[in-house]
């Protein structure tokens, strides 16, 4: 897993301050290690594989007790749930792609309220969202700045950043994404004389 350095932390932080000097705009940067622990699906295929033993026994025409088949199953539902839930790499790969995607688009604007994102002066907060396991990204800001901007500019900018971040590049990322959602608001949002820094700069993890 990814772990930040200061002086990864400092870049993110430079590139906020460098942002918010051409705009009202405030940004918050998020990186989640995980979004949810998907406990239910992997106990689940855990529960069907441990179904399917007597089916096995029977194909097979192993004579067994019943005892022993129930055992048996308990065993199996038992190791395989240990294993689903504590390998990292294989707990994912059970998790539908969907279903990730949907956690930790939750998670993001979870955080965007958790953090007071939208409590700025101007409603100009944005929140830059990074899941890692789930390779997710998610900029979320208020309807206005989407609008301002434009849908394709905006798509345009999250699909540079997942890339970043599917290389593996997540600090330069936030960096890259930052520079342009400043670039992209400070026509439409100025800076104001009365601009208060209300938001954290740094680089928020949970």
């Amino acid at each position: 897993m990814i772990k930040f350095s200061d002086q990864d932390k400092a870049r993110i932080t430079a590139a906020i301050h460098a942002a918010e000097k051409n705009t009202s705009g405030e940004f918050v940067a998020v990186v989640a290690r995980i979004s949810d622990h998907y406990l239910f699906l992997p106990l689940l295929w855990a529960a069907l594989a441990a179904l399917l033993v007597p089916g096995v026994f029977l194909l097979f025409s192993v004579p067994l007790a019943y005892m022993h088949v129930y055992q048996i199953q308990l065993a199996v539902f038992i190791v395989l749930a240990l294993l689903f839930l504590f390998v990292p790499e294989l707990h994912l790969r059970l998790i539908p792609q969907q279903v990730k995607h949907s956690r930790a688009s939750r998670l993001a604007k979870a955080q965007f309220y958790q953090q007071g994102v939208q409590l700025t002066p101007h409603h100009s907060g944005v929140l830059l969202f990074v899941s890692l396991a789930e390779h997710y990204v998610e900029i979320v800001a208020d309807k206005g700045i989407h609008e301002k901007i434009g849908e394709a500019h905006w798509q345009g900018i999250i699909q540079d950043f997942v890339a970043q971040v599917r290389k593996g590049q997540v600090v330069d990322g936030f960096v890259a994404a930052i520079g342009a959602c400043g670039g992209a608001m400070a026509k439409h949002y100025p800076p104001q004389s009365d601009d208060a820094n209300e938001l954290s700069d740094g680089l928020i993890e949970i």
